[in-house]
């Protein structure tokens, strides 16, 4: 398998106002420790038939992945009870309203209610958003049907540069969790929320750079320099592990419009020494402000010791043996990562497109066998 590692987004980090150029490599020094082996691979005929499945059901439901209900959620909250695990940390990059983070809480905090409700309440009350109910409209989602019971404690770490989204959040982070770090708990709550939010962009590299002042939708980004802007400081996923001490990510959510592979790229220390749980980032036109393809990122990441998949309700693999340039459709839609050799790598094929055509197969087999013995 062929080694890549991404190197410098020189024109992101610069006030220009250029989209940056993602730079791909072979690299020499490749470094990812405790790499396992891809053990849910595709034959040719099965990639093929995956691929023209996959397609064409976004044809049919053309939201099925960008607005990906993330179910997988669910399965690592009962994984995590069954560990009798009491702590998760989720980072939430390229934040917007923390819906995802919303529905992360509906599973690992789920005595507040519906989370995505509450939020809703919270900044549709500021009335300054003309679509506080979000992109996916998950405001109207409901809440899971059968959870496992909350955690202890949950750490939201969020990354937003939008000064409006950032004082929304703030405004009903307080009156939702209380302050991050606190001791107590709120009234009648078993699990405590503690929601951090930064204002800055995330990247590959530490700087500044400029981003719309006024901004309050959902496709804002550093590429949109024809509004008033200002300046917004620019951090690394390594940077804020190290920074803040944590020793691992369950969850890392990108959502950059556009510029998912320059996070990708700042978080490679990080991937590469198996600091990260699961993965989750958009991908969609927008990715040509960073001159990225899904099949550079997905090989990156397959290296560094990843599985990825399409986010749908059924998983569609996109890593190893499985890619197909028919996957490189630059469609609105969200793609799911797991470290390999985890329990959650379990749960990701079983809900995959790979595990429904082994079970569809195995009846056929089972009797092909009875049929050969009675012969």
């Amino acid at each position: 398998m062929s080694q890549f590692v991404c190197l410098a987004f020189t024109v992101l980090l610069s006030v220009a106002s250029a989209p940056c150029q993602a730079c791909w490599k072979s690299a020499s020094n490749f470094r990812a420790q405790n790499v396992k082996i891809d053990k849910f691979g595709c034959d040719p005929a099965i990639a093929k038939l995956q691929a023209k499945d996959f397609i064409s059901r976004l044809k049919r439901r053309r939201h099925s992945s960008a607005c990906a209900a993330h179910w997988w959620i669910g399965n690592f909250a009962e994984l995590k009870a069954k560990a009798k695990e009491q702590q998760t940390t989720i980072a939430d990059v390229g934040c917007n309203k923390a819906y995802f983070s919303a529905t992360a809480l509906n599973y690992l905090a789920p005595h507040y209610g519906n989370h995505l409700q509450l939020l809703f309440k919270l900044h549709d009350a500021r009335g300054v958003y003309q679509k506080p109910c979000g992109g996916c409209n998950e405001c109207l989602q409901q809440p899971p049907n059968h959870t496992v019971g909350g955690q202890a404690t949950v750490d939201v770490f969020c990354f937003e540069p939008s000064e409006i989204h950032v004082t929304s959040l703030t405004q009903a982070r307080d009156a939702l969790y209380g302050p991050p770090d606190g001791t107590s708990k709120p009234p009648g709550q078993e699990t405590k929320v503690n929601f951090h939010i930064t204002q800055a962009a995330v990247s590959n590299s530490s700087g500044i750079a400029r981003f719309p002042v006024n901004c309050t939708g959902n496709v804002c980004s550093l590429a949109n320099s024809d509004q008033q802007m200002q300046e917004v400081k620019i951090t690394t996923v390594d940077e804020q592990m190290r920074s803040r001490g944590l020793p691992y990510l369950d969850v890392l959510k990108i959502d950059t419009e556009g510029f998912d592979p320059a996070v990708l790229a700042g978080a490679y220390e990080s991937l590469a020494n198996q600091r990260v749980g699961l993965l989750s980032f958009e991908y969609h036109k927008l990715w040509k402000r960073s001159r990225g393809t899904l099949k550079e990122c997905v090989h990156y990441l397959d290296d560094l010791g990843y599985s990825c998949y399409y986010d749908a309700p059924v998983l569609a693999k996109v890593s190893g043996s499985c890619w197909q340039d028919a996957y490189e459709i630059r469609r609105w839609s969200n793609v799911v990562c797991v470290r390999r050799g985890t329990a959650m790598e379990e749960e990701l094929y079983a809900g995959s497109y790979l595990a429904k055509a082994k079970r569809k197969d195995s009846p056929t087999k089972a009797k092909d066998m009875k049929s050969s013995k009675a012969g």
